[in-house]
């Protein structure tokens, strides 16, 4: 019965999860914004379209965010028919991992921003008749709040529509 008993405590403690140097925010004070630049209505003519991508820290505390990764890198970009419901992503570059570990720092109140471009190739993938499609922005990685040591896993994002006009 005591060797039954060690067995159920050892399991239930390799069961717990192992602190590591990040934990998961759900409630990181980021909030993202996406803008069609140069073209008010995001409406789709057949060529490239860049969306301005807003990092804005709504907390009272400094965030440090990995822009110049993100930037390299570029964003999960996640493309939805609004019809069919279908679903495919653009590609990401590569980015030196060590530039994951360099921070912008976003002050309360304040926000910083990168331009992505949406391909026409990415964006004809769902061409049926005419183009219609939300267009999701999503920014992983680890953030770090006051300078602390610890960092923190942040998943936000940001959903856009992208249409082409009847002609």
């Amino acid at each position: 019965m005591r060797y039954c008993l060690t067995l159920l405590i050892y399991a239930m403690l390799m069961a717990l999860p192992l602190k590591a140097n990040t934990m998961t925010s759900t409630h990181a004070p980021l909030s993202i914004s996406l803008q069609c630049l140069g073209n008010a209505g995001c409406v789709y003519e057949r060529k490239p379209i860049d969306l301005l991508v807003t990092i804005r820290n709504d907390g009272s505390r400094d965030i440090g965010f990995p822009l110049d990764y993100l930037r390299k890198s570029g964003p999960i970009v996640k493309f939805i028919d609004t019809d069919t419901g279908a679903v495919t992503y653009a590609r990401r570059g590569l980015a030196n991992p060590a530039l994951k570990t360099q921070f912008t720092t976003i002050a309360p109140g304040a926000s910083i921003s990168m331009e992505i471009d949406v391909h026409p190739t990415d964006i004809e993938t769902f061409r049926i008749k005419k183009v219609d499609i939300s267009v999701e922005v999503i920014l992983k990685g680890d953030i770090r709040i006051d300078g602390e040591a610890q960092l923190q896993d942040y998943q936000g994002g940001a959903k856009i529509r992208i249409f082409e006009k009847e002609e």
